[in-house]
């Protein structure tokens, strides 16, 4: 094996050595989360639509979707038409979305940095490091806890918690597939060493290797791009059954300041796509009722649309939750367009309700935090 191929196996060591054993039964399957986040802030006013308040025309005379293009969900609220493909998640009960979510104090912060580490802490404390996850799992674990698909492990980040950046499955294969036994013998204790680390990469690595492969195909089911790539990987380790209980993807470009309506339209049908073929392959394959899949982003957008056909950084938003044990509906309230606070939502439902909700509902752990919890989840 070549010297580059050798220290590039040693970067999967730590992955090998936390990776749990699978499970076999149903009643040992994890409960498992997956956090998709909506990175730039989410225009949750044009995802989920008031489309029978006039104020809403009022605000967007350009960037409203038309009332007979709304995908009606009762209660005089809609979905973008972009989001059809969630429709029957929603028909069956297995979609819900929570209105009128904030942070204390949002008006003061729209940086993108200083917002999304709130939401990632659970603290606007911005020395904070622990993320919300890590200080839910406060007992020590050997094994692994949490993926993260692509750069950063946000709320997996902090001391305790074992989470890893895993961009790409087939790339572990491929570094598995390099290995090969060796017979070698040397009377120096380093190179010694060193082989025996291959064959315990080898050892390990083929078992892993296998249980990945045998659901390579699930990446045809996927959008292409990093929000596709991120799905069909949290999808090939949840059905190999490996014993994790929280998974972290992304979507980008949700900072639509300027010519919104086509690339939110556009981001809007490939998060709809792609997480309708997520829960499809759940479905398939009976791991539905163990997923829950919430989503997140660092702020809302102003109520009106700006002068670039865009709009700003705002507060309030909405987002949604979904799942086979998920209790689907609109829980919340819209937040009136009438009592905007210097041209933002008012929110009423503190955010970590929702980490709270997950915490003690789904994980049946403590929940750290002093909030409501919110039944999205009997």
């Amino acid at each position: 094996m070549k010297r580059r191929d050798f220290l590039k196996s040693l970067s999967i060591v730590p992955f090998l050595h936390l990776l749990p054993s699978t499970n076999t039964t149903a009643s040992e399957r994890q409960r498992i989360v997956v956090l998709v986040e909506l990175k730039g802030g989410n225009d949750s006013l044009n995802t989920l639509i008031p489309y029978q308040d006039a104020a809403y025309y009022q605000l967007r005379p350009k960037l409203a979707i038309p009332q007979k293009q709304v995908l009606d969900l009762g209660e005089g609220m809609g979905m973008h038409p972009a989001m059809k493909p969630l429709l029957p998640l929603w028909q069956n009960k297995e979609l819900a979305w929570i209105q009128g979510i904030g942070v204390q104090g949002q008006e003061q912060a729209r940086s993108h940095f200083t917002s999304i580490h709130t939401w990632e802490t659970a603290n606007a404390n911005q020395n904070t490091e622990q993320g919300w996850v890590s200080q839910v799992f406060r007992e020590q674990r050997q094994q692994l806890q949490g993926i993260a698909v692509g750069d950063g492990l946000g709320p997996l980040a902090g001391s305790g918690f074992n989470a890893i950046n895993l961009h790409d499955p087939d790339e572990f294969i491929e570094t598995i597939s390099k290995l090969r036994p060796s017979n070698a013998t040397d009377n120096n204790p380093l190179l010694a060493h060193i082989m025996a680390t291959q064959q315990k990469l080898l050892s390990a690595g083929v078992q892993v290797s296998r249980q990945l492969q045998a659901n390579h195909d699930i990446k045809q089911q996927f959008p292409t791009g990093e929000f596709g790539n991120g799905l069909a990987t949290a999808a090939r380790m949840i059905l190999s059954g490996f014993d994790i209980p929280v998974y972290k993807v992304g979507l980008g470009n949700f900072d639509t300041h300027v010519s919104q309506s086509v690339l939110h339209q556009r981001l809007l049908a490939e998060l709809a796509t792609g997480l309708a073929n997520f829960s499809r392959v759940m479905q398939q394959h009976g791991r539905w009722e163990d997923v829950v899949v919430v989503t997140y982003s660092e702020f809302g957008r102003r109520a009106a649309e700006n002068h670039s056909m865009g709009t700003d950084h705002g507060s309030a938003a909405a987002h949604l939750v979904m799942g086979g044990a998920v209790k689907g509906g609109l829980y919340g309230q819209q937040p009136d367009l009438h009592a905007l606070n210097a041209g933002d939502e008012q929110y009423h439902i503190d955010f970590r309700s929702i980490y709270a909700t997950l915490a003690r509902r789904w994980w049946q752990k403590p929940s750290p935090w002093g909030v409501a919890e919110i039944p999205f989840i009997a």
